[in-house]
């Protein structure tokens, strides 16, 4: 198979998550005050996060984000952004949250990362976070937990957020489809050629 990608991660990961019979799988979302690889939604309504990691320095650039230095994920700190630099909608979502009297950031109930196997083995110990889960993927695609998550918080996802995750997901679909429906005429030695394959 050779060296996985963020996309190999990602796929199975998605598979591991649907045989745990979790009912969403949402990639590159944008719930919380951050993007999350891959969101997940329980029977139960609980999210678990995770983020995909392909690399040692990949790992550690992602361990220097506010949602760990600024314990965000652990204690549902609000982010303490720098003055002068711009806000993402998400990040200007939680401003107002906290204006209004909200007393933590939204964020998942349980987060993890997964990661190539080798990547794990070798990572010195007590670098990861307490409360992140390890899910490593071997060259085969098989997923093993290596550390279970440690649950964050009991408050489940609200209806409006799961609306949100599946309309995110339509236009996602929708754009998908435009763009292969729109893709350039490619020109072969014979015939010009769509990507439907039909010959003109």
């Amino acid at each position: 198979m050779g060296t996985l990608t963020a996309t190999d991660i990602a796929w199975h990961m998605r598979c591991f998550a649907q045989g745990l019979q979790h009912e969403w799988v949402t990639p590159n979302a944008l719930l919380y005050a951050w993007e999350s690889d891959l969101l997940t939604v329980t029977r139960d309504g609980f999210v678990c996060e995770i983020e995909i990691k392909c690399s040692r320095n990949d790992l550690l650039n992602d361990l220097k984000k506010p949602k760990h230095s600024q314990g965000m994920l652990m204690n549902g700190a609000f982010m303490d952004k720098r003055s002068g630099k711009s806000k993402t909608r998400n990040e200007s979502h939680e401003d107002d949250r906290k204006r209004s009297g909200a007393v933590s950031c939204r964020r998942p109930n349980y987060f993890c990362f997964a990661m190539p196997c080798a990547i794990y083995r070798k990572l010195p110990p007590g670098l990861l976070p307490p409360y992140a889960g390890v899910y490593t993927v071997d060259d085969e695609g098989r997923v093993f937990e290596e550390r279970r998550s440690i649950q964050l918080h009991g408050e489940r996802i609200a209806a409006e957020d799961l609306l949100a995750l599946a309309r995110k997901m339509h236009n996602r679909y929708w754009e998908e489809l435009r763009r292969m429906r729109h893709l350039p005429m490619m020109q072969t030695g014979e015939s010009v050629v769509d990507v439907a394959g039909n010959g003109e």
